[in-house]
């Protein structure tokens, strides 16, 4: 069951992964003509801002449980590999406990301030939409990354009990893979 789980969380981010990479190259794009429209025209492209406030949580927020599970944020080893394997292992447990302790007191925030923003009816300036729907997915998009992150640490408690090196990414999370 728990490879299945394992499995599927790695299909999921990947797929949230590209999700938040098209968000982003839509945004590009969406930038790059407004600013031709400026240029060559006078006139800007309406409500550029209001979609880029709100889809850039979303964009990050879907980015991130797939960095997470390929452990692909920034360590420091050195300690770890001063002190020997096993003193490694350890501190990679510890590292992995604190990143979804983090995780899951962000979802714990998000989630009240989505709730917030959708009973205040707060809306974009200029299109007039509804923000809170975009807060939700990104606190969705964060749980996510909790489920990712708890994945990494169970491989890491793993890797510690047994002595063996934390299994790497599934052969759809291989990070050769193209997203």
């Amino acid at each position: 069951m728990y490879r299945q789980l394992r499995g599927l969380t790695e299909k999921l981010v990947h797929v949230m992964a590209l999700v938040g990479f098209l968000g982003l190259l839509l945004l590009a794009l969406m930038v790059t003509l407004d600013i031709l429209l400026r240029f060559f025209f006078g006139t800007p492209l309406q409500g550029v801002n209001d979609i880029s406030a709100v889809v850039m949580a979303v964009v990050i927020a879907a980015c991130i449980p797939k960095c997470l599970m390929m452990k692909q944020n920034i360590s420091i080893e050195v300690l770890g590999g001063v002190l020997g394997a096993r003193a490694n292992r350890f501190l990679s447990v510890f590292a992995s406990l604190a990143v979804l302790l983090f995780f899951v007191l962000m979802v714990w925030e998000f989630v009240p301030f989505a709730r917030d923003t959708t009973a205040s009816g707060e809306k974009t300036w200029v299109l007039g939409w509804p923000v809170g729907p975009w807060w939700w997915a990104a606190t969705v998009m964060m749980g996510a990354a909790v489920l990712a992150q708890f994945i990494v640490t169970v491989e890491d408690i793993r890797a510690l009990i047994t002595g063996q090196t934390p299994q790497g990414p599934g052969p759809a999370m291989d990070s050769d893979a193209v997203l």
